[in-house]
């Protein structure tokens, strides 16, 4: 409720908390930068630019330019392998104090208890933590999920304030078939008034026009200008992304036109944590735009203001009476680099560092507890032979970079009437176990791209239901992988033969870790450093093999019940009988 002392600091009838004076004020909407201007704040909102009120204290930007904080619209913390808490330490000093997260990773392993725990861990941090509740859970029929959730199941988190709609929907295919269990949660959150999130890689013409009449208003899966276009004609808002495997952002550029950006934003949705660390956040992405020919101001447009406006965060997007006091300060429009970030009026970071009002204002969270979530059938090595069919083998096509995977059809090499890896032909083997009900299911196939030459890669990171995922060159290595991911509770491993050679613990919910981000960087770095003596391609193979098992991205991927044609959308043999 709006308080008469708030008018009467507006008014100059009482001094304001703060002045914030020099300052190159980015205005969003006349389009243009306010130079020497004053902002004044009180109690955590803006109530003047340039007005001539008095304050409490001063403090000189010296000439820096002043921003809305920036705003992630769309992450999945889960894929920083870190807590909330820990997420909040590494990208709030680089600006971003906002983002709009997708909980649909530990929903799919843990439920509705797993939207409450991400709501519970992120409450109270120096970064507005929103959510977005998961559509897809699980993300299709094709694998085993750890939960299954209803538009019942739903429903409570439709009224809290902290949630701003439904989560990117996937599962287009049964959208368009009509699914009454897609349509339930479709209309749950659009008679509630909140946004609906699109995922929707190629949707094209018709299919794009029945997917965007039924309410969802973005998508972030475009991958070039054509895409783009065609969704933004649709009605649709583009939310341009710069993740580790997925970097769709200077793809797009070319359709960043003076008109189009005002219906863009930037989102990471899958980043690791030291890519944030030595790249940056959404800062990184602002500055890969404005280095690719983006006007600074429509780069920084897309960053903080059209996210919010998205999502109808009326306080958060701009600097003007009523705004949250939100704010980065930095010196150059073509260098993006966040020297100073306010949260409601406070300096929280300075020069890349949390400083003690960031502590005061809970940056020490607690991880609350969760359940152990692996839960795998006893295996032996022997579950992990592929009988050799007689005729070609479906092979996975990955590419660095991509999510996307093509599909073709090999000859498997055969010993002793076993099908193994290749490396000459960087084929290898990949296998799926099941891991939240111990059912003993495990897919079988092959993945060609990713350069494994020796030992195995192994993850219970897979999106979108997280199972298991191990891509070897021989048995002992993958069941080494798999035994030490299971008594891990969940992680990533690199194994040769009986020899661990790498490994990262993720015991929460067998996605993110309970230890410091430093920690978890340092444990990364083992895993580059073995990617990079191996030579294997991409600048994240482990965020490539976690993409491995999405069966909503064409063109074939890998279950735990087995190989699926995405394109078909239907499960398809492993071999192609002559």
């Amino acid at each position: 409720m709006l308080k008469t002392d708030y008018i009467d600091v507006a008014r100059g009838r009482i001094p304001a908390d703060l002045n914030l004076t020099d300052c190159r004020v980015v205005d969003f909407f006349r389009g243009r930068i306010v130079e020497g201007a004053v902002v004044s704040v009180y109690k955590g909102y803006i109530v003047g630019v340039n007005d001539g009120l008095s304050a409490k204290s001063t403090m000189s930007m010296d000439g820096r330019y002043l921003c809305p904080g920036l705003i992630d619209a769309h992450v999945h913390i889960e894929s920083s392998l870190l807590a909330p808490a820990e997420f909040s330490r590494v990208i709030t000093p680089r600006g971003t104090t906002a983002i709009v997260a997708d909980p649909h990773e530990i929903a799919n392993v843990l439920g509705h208890d797993g939207i409450n725990w991400m709501l519970k861990a992120s409450e109270g941090l120096p970064l507005d933590v929103y959510v977005m509740v998961p559509s897809c859970v699980p993300a299709t029929h094709f694998d085993t999920a750890g939960a299954t959730l209803f538009a019942s199941d739903l429903a409570r988190f439709a009224r809290d304030e902290r949630v701003l709609g439904l989560g990117e929907l996937m599962n287009y295919p049964g959208l368009l078939a009509g699914d009454p269990r897609v349509l339930d949660k479709l209309s749950l959150f659009w008679e509630a008034g909140k946004a609906i999130d699109g995922h929707a890689p190629g949707l094209s013409g018709r299919d794009l026009s029945a997917y965007a009449l039924s309410g969802i208003r973005s998508d972030h899966e475009a991958t070039t200008p054509e895409e783009a276009y065609e969704k933004l004609g649709k009605g649709m808002w583009i939310m341009a992304r710069m993740g580790s495997s997925a970097r769709d952002l200077e793809n797009l550029i070319p359709a960043m036109d003076s008109e189009s950006v005002r219906r863009m934003m930037l989102c990471t949705d899958d980043r690791h944590p030291n890519d944030i660390v030595s790249e940056g956040h959404i800062d990184a992405a602002v500055r890969a735009l404005v280095s690719g020919g983006v006007p600074a101001i429509d780069a920084l447009r897309m960053a903080c203001h059209n996210p919010a406006t998205y999502y109808g965060l009326r306080r958060s997007g701009a600097i003007a009476p009523g705004y949250a006091a939100d704010l980065v300060a930095f010196s150059s429009l073509e260098d993006f680099r966040a020297e100073l970030v306010f949260k409601a009026g406070a300096v929280v970071a300075e020069d890349g560092v949390p400083t003690a009002d960031y502590e005061r204002l809970g940056g020490s969270a607690v991880v609350p507890p969760l359940r152990d979530s692996v839960n795998v059938k006893w295996l032996e090595e022997k579950d992990f032979r592929i009988p050799d069919e007689g005729g070609e083998a479906r092979v996975i096509e990955s590419t660095p970079g991509s999510i996307i995977t093509g599909a073709s059809f090999e000859r498997p090499t055969v010993r002793d009437g076993l099908c193994v890896s290749d490396v000459e032909r960087d084929i290898v083997k990949i296998f799926v176990i099941e891991r939240h009900t111990g059912s003993g299911n495990i897919g079988k196939g092959f993945i060609r791209g990713l350069g494994l030459k020796r030992g195995a890669v192994g993850s219970t990171v897979s999106h979108d239901s997280h199972n298991m995922i191990i891509a070897g060159v021989d048995d002992a290595s993958i069941f080494k992988a798999a035994r030490r991911l299971n008594a891990m509770k969940g992680g990533y491993v690199i194994t040769d033969g009986d020899e661990v050679l790498a490994e990262l613990a993720l015991p929460v919910a067998g996605l993110m870790s309970d230890r410091p981000a430093a920690e978890v960087i340092e444990k990364l770095a083992s895993f580059e450093e073995f990617f990079r003596m191996e030579g294997m391609p991409g600048a994240s193979p482990l965020m490539t093999l976690s993409f491995m098992a999405l069966p909503v991205i064409p063109a074939l991927k890998i279950t735990d019940k087995g190989l699926v044609d995405v394109n078909s959308f239907e499960q398809v043999p492993l071999f192609r009988m002559p």
